[in-house]
């Protein structure tokens, strides 16, 4: 056989020989790596010890320690980050939580609060703190809130803390926020109840007792600054307002004291 094609032959050889191990050097590693974390996943090399959590206003740390409590002890390549975010999730005052892995040890939280906009009056008379997107947070201490305005519904409401409030509520609710907007705010008196009909009006007692009658819960926008402008005019002529019925932005009706 020609000698060059002897040596042909055992280059292709060795070369194929190089490939073998290096796919058999591989698969070792993929081997021992894929065994490593099987049992550093079933160690306590990387168990949870320690829970760490940003500072917060409502929620306790009592409440975060419960629900956070499954973790201790289970190994962070092992933990499931999302069943412990839904269990946070759960408590009244959490909008949103995101859980971190700290290796070799720590579980890191970090949660943002829900801030309460109103307060509603639940059919026992009890008076509860609620959210912009009708969240009940929880019942509120005769002082706590002071400074907020009162929902009172005409239908009886049973809340539940953590859950929505009826949807008659919720669509009231954007009121107390278009009070503090731009063309709106400081134009009228502060705010002192806001009354909801069984059918979806919207009342509001101002200071000084005069009622702002804004009908459905359409347009809320536009009615406060066509019964802002109104109040005005009658304020500058020395005049006190009755009500203001602003149900038809266009043709509102005015009744003064």
């Amino acid at each position: 056989m020609d000698e060059r094609i002897r040596g042909r032959r055992r280059s292709v050889t060795r070369r194929h020989g190089r490939r073998r191990g290096l796919f058999v050097g591989l698969a070792v590693l993929v081997i021992a790596a894929v065994a490593l974390f099987l049992w550093l996943r079933s160690s306590d090399v990387f168990a949870v010890k320690r829970i760490t959590a940003t500072a917060t206003a409502r929620v306790s740390l009592q409440e975060i320690s419960e629900a956070t409590s499954q973790a201790l002890g289970v190994s962070l390549l092992r933990l499931s980050t999302g069943a412990i975010e839904d269990a946070l999730l759960a408590l009244p005052y959490v909008r949103s939580v995101e859980v971190y892995r700290s290796f070799p040890n720590t579980l890191e939280v970090t949660l943002v609060e829900y801030e309460p906009v109103a307060r509603l009056q639940a059919g026992n008379g009890d008076i509860w703190l609620v959210t912009a997107d009708g969240r009940a947070l929880e019942g509120a201490q005769p002082s706590e809130g002071a400074g907020l305005p009162l929902v009172i519904p005409a239908s009886p409401v049973s809340l539940v803390a953590g859950e929505q409030v009826p949807k008659l509520i919720v669509d009231a609710l954007p009121v107390v926020g278009l009070l503090e907007s731009e063309g709106i705010v400081g134009r009228l008196p502060g705010v002192e109840q806001i009354r909801v009909s069984a059918a979806g009006g919207v009342v509001l007692t101002l200071e000084g007792g005069a009622e702002l009658r804004l009908g459905d819960a359409t347009q809320l926008e536009q009615k406060l600054k066509v019964a802002a402008g109104r109040i005005e005019s009658y304020l500058r002529d020395g005049k006190q307002v009755e009500y203001v019925d602003v149900s038809v932005p266009d043709h509102a009706a005015v009744k003064a004291k």
